[in-house]
Protein backbone atom coordinates (compact mmCIF):
# COMPACT_ATOMS: atom_id res chain seq x y z
CA UNK A 1 0.00 0.00 0.00
CA UNK A 2 1.54 3.49 -0.73
CA UNK A 3 1.33 6.42 1.27
CA UNK A 4 -0.73 8.43 -0.81
CA UNK A 5 -3.69 6.46 0.56
CA UNK A 6 -3.27 8.03 4.20
CA UNK A 7 -2.57 11.74 2.94
CA UNK A 8 -4.97 14.07 2.19
CA UNK A 9 -5.29 16.05 -1.30
CA UNK A 10 -7.46 18.49 -3.09
CA UNK A 11 -9.45 21.30 -2.15
CA UNK A 12 -9.82 21.87 1.93
CA UNK A 13 -12.71 23.56 3.44
CA UNK A 14 -12.63 26.82 4.77
CA UNK A 15 -14.79 27.48 7.80
CA UNK A 16 -14.83 30.73 8.63
CA UNK A 17 -15.51 30.91 12.30
CA UNK A 18 -14.39 33.98 14.51
CA UNK A 19 -12.02 33.10 17.45
CA UNK A 20 -13.64 31.57 20.66
CA UNK A 21 -16.52 30.13 18.44
CA UNK A 22 -17.95 27.85 21.32
CA UNK A 23 -19.34 24.99 19.47
CA UNK A 24 -17.59 21.85 17.71
CA UNK A 25 -16.18 21.85 13.96
CA UNK A 26 -15.08 19.01 11.67
CA UNK A 27 -12.73 19.50 10.11
CA UNK A 28 -10.37 21.45 12.44
CA UNK A 29 -6.66 22.17 11.48
CA UNK A 30 -3.38 22.62 13.27
CA UNK A 31 0.08 24.92 12.09
CA UNK A 32 2.94 25.38 13.97
CA UNK A 33 2.77 29.03 13.74
CA UNK A 34 -1.17 28.78 15.08
CA UNK A 35 -2.69 29.96 18.32
CA UNK A 36 -4.66 28.19 20.82
CA UNK A 37 -6.98 31.18 21.10
CA UNK A 38 -8.34 30.76 17.15
CA UNK A 39 -11.02 29.27 15.98
CA UNK A 40 -9.09 25.69 14.35
CA UNK A 41 -10.24 26.55 11.32
CA UNK A 42 -8.21 26.70 7.68
CA UNK A 43 -7.87 30.17 8.08
CA UNK A 44 -7.13 30.32 11.71
CA UNK A 45 -5.73 27.31 12.65
CA UNK A 46 -4.81 26.49 16.36
CA UNK A 47 -1.51 25.76 17.64
CA UNK A 48 -1.68 21.97 19.29
CA UNK A 49 -3.70 19.31 18.99
CA UNK A 50 -5.19 18.85 22.29
CA UNK A 51 -7.15 22.34 21.41
CA UNK A 52 -8.26 20.68 17.76
CA UNK A 53 -9.76 17.67 19.37
CA UNK A 54 -11.93 19.68 22.26
CA UNK A 55 -13.37 21.75 19.41
CA UNK A 56 -13.96 18.87 16.82
CA UNK A 57 -16.85 16.89 16.03
CA UNK A 58 -17.25 13.29 17.60
CA UNK A 59 -16.18 11.22 14.52
CA UNK A 60 -14.50 14.51 12.91
CA UNK A 61 -10.89 15.18 11.51
CA UNK A 62 -7.76 17.36 12.18
CA UNK A 63 -5.26 18.37 9.32
CA UNK A 64 -1.98 18.85 10.45
CA UNK A 65 -0.97 21.95 7.98
CA UNK A 66 2.95 21.17 8.37
CA UNK A 67 5.36 19.70 10.11
CA UNK A 68 6.55 20.94 13.39
CA UNK A 69 8.71 20.29 16.67
CA UNK A 70 6.19 19.42 19.02
CA UNK A 71 2.27 19.93 18.73
CA UNK A 72 1.86 18.65 22.37
CA UNK A 73 0.84 16.13 24.36
CA UNK A 74 -2.84 14.37 23.41
CA UNK A 75 -6.04 12.80 24.91
CA UNK A 76 -8.04 11.44 23.21
CA UNK A 77 -11.72 11.18 24.55
CA UNK A 78 -14.05 10.85 21.23
CA UNK A 79 -13.44 9.19 17.78
CA UNK A 80 -11.72 11.16 15.77
CA UNK A 81 -9.18 11.29 12.75
CA UNK A 82 -5.68 12.75 12.58
CA UNK A 83 -4.22 13.43 9.23
CA UNK A 84 -0.41 14.63 8.71
CA UNK A 85 0.50 15.72 5.39
CA UNK A 86 2.90 13.48 4.09
CA UNK A 87 5.31 10.72 5.39
CA UNK A 88 8.37 12.29 4.74
CA UNK A 89 10.28 12.13 7.99
CA UNK A 90 11.55 15.86 7.22
CA UNK A 91 7.40 16.84 7.18
CA UNK A 92 5.47 14.56 9.72
CA UNK A 93 4.23 16.27 12.37
CA UNK A 94 5.03 14.84 15.68
CA UNK A 95 4.47 15.00 19.59
CA UNK A 96 7.86 15.15 21.87
CA UNK A 97 7.65 14.51 25.86
CA UNK A 98 9.94 13.72 28.13
CA UNK A 99 7.30 12.36 30.50
CA UNK A 100 3.94 10.33 30.59
CA UNK A 101 1.99 9.44 27.54
CA UNK A 102 2.35 11.29 23.75
CA UNK A 103 -0.84 9.92 23.03
CA UNK A 104 -3.55 8.71 25.65
CA UNK A 105 -7.08 6.85 24.23
CA UNK A 106 -9.60 6.83 26.60
CA UNK A 107 -12.43 6.91 24.19
CA UNK A 108 -16.21 5.29 24.35
CA UNK A 109 -17.12 2.01 23.56
CA UNK A 110 -18.02 2.46 19.84
CA UNK A 111 -15.58 4.69 19.08
CA UNK A 112 -12.84 4.90 16.00
CA UNK A 113 -9.45 6.78 16.43
CA UNK A 114 -7.32 6.75 13.13
CA UNK A 115 -3.74 8.61 13.58
CA UNK A 116 -2.01 9.05 9.99
CA UNK A 117 1.90 9.57 9.17
CA UNK A 118 2.35 10.97 13.17
CA UNK A 119 6.02 11.02 14.35
CA UNK A 120 6.11 10.27 18.38
CA UNK A 121 9.37 10.87 20.18
CA UNK A 122 9.73 10.05 24.01
CA UNK A 123 13.33 11.60 24.54
CA UNK A 124 14.56 8.62 25.69
CA UNK A 125 12.55 8.74 28.77
CA UNK A 126 8.87 9.03 28.54
CA UNK A 127 5.83 5.88 29.25
CA UNK A 128 4.21 5.36 26.09
CA UNK A 129 3.67 7.07 22.52
CA UNK A 130 0.29 5.97 22.20
CA UNK A 131 -1.65 4.46 25.30
CA UNK A 132 -4.51 2.54 24.44
CA UNK A 133 -7.40 2.18 27.75
CA UNK A 134 -10.64 2.26 25.64
CA UNK A 135 -12.43 2.49 22.39
CA UNK A 136 -13.71 -0.04 19.70
CA UNK A 137 -10.45 0.66 17.47
CA UNK A 138 -6.88 2.50 17.44
CA UNK A 139 -5.81 2.69 13.90
CA UNK A 140 -2.09 3.84 13.23
CA UNK A 141 -1.12 4.45 9.17
CA UNK A 142 3.02 5.24 8.64
CA UNK A 143 4.75 7.34 11.17
CA UNK A 144 7.32 6.28 13.70
CA UNK A 145 7.11 5.97 17.59
CA UNK A 146 10.82 6.18 19.23
CA UNK A 147 12.65 6.60 22.13
CA UNK A 148 10.12 5.86 24.96
CA UNK A 149 11.98 4.34 27.14
CA UNK A 150 10.23 4.54 30.95
CA UNK A 151 10.71 1.28 33.11
CA UNK A 152 7.97 -1.33 33.51
CA UNK A 153 5.33 -1.45 33.01
CA UNK A 154 5.63 1.39 30.29
CA UNK A 155 8.25 2.04 27.64
CA UNK A 156 6.08 1.13 24.80
CA UNK A 157 5.79 2.53 21.52
CA UNK A 158 2.45 0.78 21.57
CA UNK A 159 0.52 -0.38 24.51
CA UNK A 160 -2.71 -1.23 23.76
CA UNK A 161 -4.47 -2.24 27.12
CA UNK A 162 -8.13 -2.15 26.70
CA UNK A 163 -10.70 -2.83 29.41
CA UNK A 164 -13.20 -4.40 27.02
CA UNK A 165 -12.48 -6.34 23.26
CA UNK A 166 -11.24 -3.70 21.12
CA UNK A 167 -9.30 -3.85 17.83
CA UNK A 168 -5.94 -2.52 16.75
CA UNK A 169 -4.64 -2.04 13.28
CA UNK A 170 -0.93 -0.89 12.75
CA UNK A 171 0.02 -0.74 9.40
CA UNK A 172 3.26 0.59 7.58
CA UNK A 173 4.55 2.34 10.48
CA UNK A 174 8.30 2.13 12.45
CA UNK A 175 8.28 1.16 16.24
CA UNK A 176 12.36 2.07 16.57
CA UNK A 177 14.50 2.23 20.40
CA UNK A 178 11.69 1.77 22.64
CA UNK A 179 12.12 -0.34 26.21
CA UNK A 180 15.06 -0.45 28.15
CA UNK A 181 17.50 -3.81 29.20
CA UNK A 182 14.75 -6.35 29.34
CA UNK A 183 11.57 -4.40 29.70
CA UNK A 184 9.44 -2.38 27.00
CA UNK A 185 9.43 -2.51 23.41
CA UNK A 186 7.94 -1.75 20.27
CA UNK A 187 3.85 -2.91 20.50
CA UNK A 188 2.66 -4.92 23.67
CA UNK A 189 -1.26 -6.19 23.75
CA UNK A 190 -2.19 -6.55 27.09
CA UNK A 191 -5.90 -6.22 27.84
CA UNK A 192 -6.97 -5.66 31.46
CA UNK A 193 -10.22 -7.26 31.25
CA UNK A 194 -11.54 -7.30 27.79
CA UNK A 195 -9.52 -9.07 24.54
CA UNK A 196 -8.09 -8.04 21.32
CA UNK A 197 -8.25 -8.57 18.01
CA UNK A 198 -4.72 -7.00 16.01
CA UNK A 199 -3.55 -7.03 12.79
CA UNK A 200 0.07 -5.54 12.20
CA UNK A 201 0.72 -5.35 8.92
CA UNK A 202 4.55 -4.07 7.42
CA UNK A 203 5.88 -2.93 10.28
CA UNK A 204 9.00 -2.37 11.40
CA UNK A 205 9.97 -3.02 14.81
CA UNK A 206 13.59 -2.62 15.51
CA UNK A 207 16.11 -2.04 18.85
CA UNK A 208 13.16 -2.03 21.37
CA UNK A 209 12.97 -4.28 24.51
CA UNK A 210 10.78 -6.78 22.56
CA UNK A 211 9.53 -6.26 19.13
CA UNK A 212 5.43 -7.36 19.72
CA UNK A 213 4.82 -8.56 22.94
CA UNK A 214 1.34 -10.29 23.68
CA UNK A 215 0.61 -10.72 27.60
CA UNK A 216 -3.38 -12.26 28.64
CA UNK A 217 -2.76 -12.55 32.37
CA UNK A 218 -5.02 -9.35 32.70
CA UNK A 219 -7.81 -11.03 30.31
CA UNK A 220 -10.95 -12.88 31.57
CA UNK A 221 -10.71 -16.77 30.83
CA UNK A 222 -13.48 -16.40 28.38
CA UNK A 223 -11.85 -13.69 25.96
CA UNK A 224 -7.80 -13.59 25.14
CA UNK A 225 -6.22 -11.82 21.45
CA UNK A 226 -6.11 -12.93 18.15
CA UNK A 227 -3.39 -11.51 16.26
CA UNK A 228 -1.64 -11.14 12.70
CA UNK A 229 1.76 -9.89 12.02
CA UNK A 230 1.56 -9.81 8.11
CA UNK A 231 4.34 -9.16 6.38
CA UNK A 232 7.35 -6.61 7.61
CA UNK A 233 10.38 -6.73 9.47
CA UNK A 234 11.06 -7.49 13.35
CA UNK A 235 14.79 -7.27 14.42
CA UNK A 236 17.85 -6.40 16.67
CA UNK A 237 15.04 -6.49 19.18
CA UNK A 238 17.27 -6.72 23.03
CA UNK A 239 14.85 -9.49 24.17
CA UNK A 240 12.33 -11.30 21.84
CA UNK A 241 11.16 -11.02 18.44
CA UNK A 242 7.47 -11.84 19.18
CA UNK A 243 6.65 -13.15 22.33
CA UNK A 244 2.89 -14.16 23.45
CA UNK A 245 2.43 -14.97 27.04
CA UNK A 246 -0.92 -15.62 29.44
CA UNK A 247 -3.43 -17.10 31.59
CA UNK A 248 -6.14 -15.85 28.66
CA UNK A 249 -5.90 -17.78 25.27
CA UNK A 250 -4.29 -16.48 22.26
CA UNK A 251 -2.81 -17.04 19.23
CA UNK A 252 -0.82 -15.41 17.11
CA UNK A 253 -0.54 -15.75 12.46
CA UNK A 254 2.47 -15.07 11.60
CA UNK A 255 2.77 -14.07 7.68
CA UNK A 256 5.39 -13.30 5.56
CA UNK A 257 7.65 -11.88 7.76
CA UNK A 258 11.02 -11.46 8.51
CA UNK A 259 12.66 -11.54 12.05
CA UNK A 260 16.21 -11.37 12.29
CA UNK A 261 19.64 -10.57 14.96
CA UNK A 262 16.92 -10.80 18.04
CA UNK A 263 18.87 -11.10 20.96
CA UNK A 264 16.51 -13.85 22.84
CA UNK A 265 14.11 -15.66 20.69
CA UNK A 266 12.57 -15.22 17.09
CA UNK A 267 9.33 -16.23 18.12
CA UNK A 268 8.02 -17.33 21.95
CA UNK A 269 4.82 -18.65 22.73
CA UNK A 270 4.50 -19.23 26.56
CA UNK A 271 1.76 -20.71 28.18
CA UNK A 272 -1.40 -23.38 28.25
CA UNK A 273 -3.83 -22.04 25.21
CA UNK A 274 -0.97 -20.05 23.53
CA UNK A 275 0.04 -20.48 20.18
CA UNK A 276 1.99 -18.86 17.44
CA UNK A 277 1.61 -20.18 13.73
CA UNK A 278 3.93 -19.49 10.99
CA UNK A 279 3.80 -19.26 7.27
CA UNK A 280 6.11 -18.37 4.73
CA UNK A 281 8.09 -16.62 7.61
CA UNK A 282 12.00 -16.46 7.83
CA UNK A 283 13.69 -16.31 11.50
CA UNK A 284 17.45 -15.79 11.33
CA UNK A 285 19.79 -14.71 12.72
CA UNK A 286 18.68 -14.70 16.77
CA UNK A 287 19.73 -16.35 20.01
CA UNK A 288 16.88 -18.83 19.55
CA UNK A 289 14.71 -19.14 16.42
CA UNK A 290 11.68 -20.72 17.83
CA UNK A 291 10.06 -21.69 21.40
CA UNK A 292 6.98 -23.31 22.98
CA UNK A 293 7.59 -23.18 26.61
CA UNK A 294 5.21 -24.53 29.72
CA UNK A 295 2.65 -25.37 26.93
CA UNK A 296 2.61 -22.88 24.79
CA UNK A 297 3.26 -24.10 21.25
CA UNK A 298 4.96 -22.79 17.45
CA UNK A 299 3.06 -24.04 14.80
CA UNK A 300 4.55 -24.54 11.32
CA UNK A 301 2.45 -24.39 7.89
CA UNK A 302 5.62 -26.40 6.96
CA UNK A 303 6.92 -23.65 4.25
CA UNK A 304 8.93 -21.20 6.82
CA UNK A 305 12.89 -20.54 6.55
CA UNK A 306 14.09 -21.03 10.21
CA UNK A 307 18.01 -21.11 10.03
CA UNK A 308 21.57 -19.85 11.01
CA UNK A 309 19.70 -19.26 14.65
CA UNK A 310 22.27 -19.93 17.97
CA UNK A 311 19.83 -22.73 18.33
CA UNK A 312 16.61 -22.81 15.71
CA UNK A 313 14.15 -24.88 18.13
CA UNK A 314 11.39 -26.92 16.61
CA UNK A 315 8.17 -26.60 15.80
CA UNK A 316 4.51 -28.47 14.81
CA UNK A 317 3.85 -28.88 11.64
CA UNK A 318 0.35 -28.03 10.83
CA UNK A 319 -1.41 -30.68 8.47
CA UNK A 320 -2.15 -29.94 5.18
CA UNK A 321 -5.70 -30.27 3.86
Amino acid sequence: MRYSRFLFSGALAVFCLSAGTAFAIDPSYVRSDGSDSNACTLVAPCKTLQKAHDVTDDGGSIYALDATADYGRLTITKGITIYAPTNDPSQRPSISVSTGNAITVSAASNDTVTLVNMQLDGQNAANNGIQFNSGFELRVFGGVIRKFKAAAPNGFGIKFAPAALSKLLVQESTLIGNGVASTGGGIQIAPVGGGAQVLLSHIRSELNGFGFAIDTSGSPANSGVNAVVNGGEIHANRVDGIVVVGGAPAGVLVKDATIFANAGYGVRAIGTGISARLYQTAIAGNGTGVAGVSGGAVLSYGNNSIDANGTNGTVASIPQK
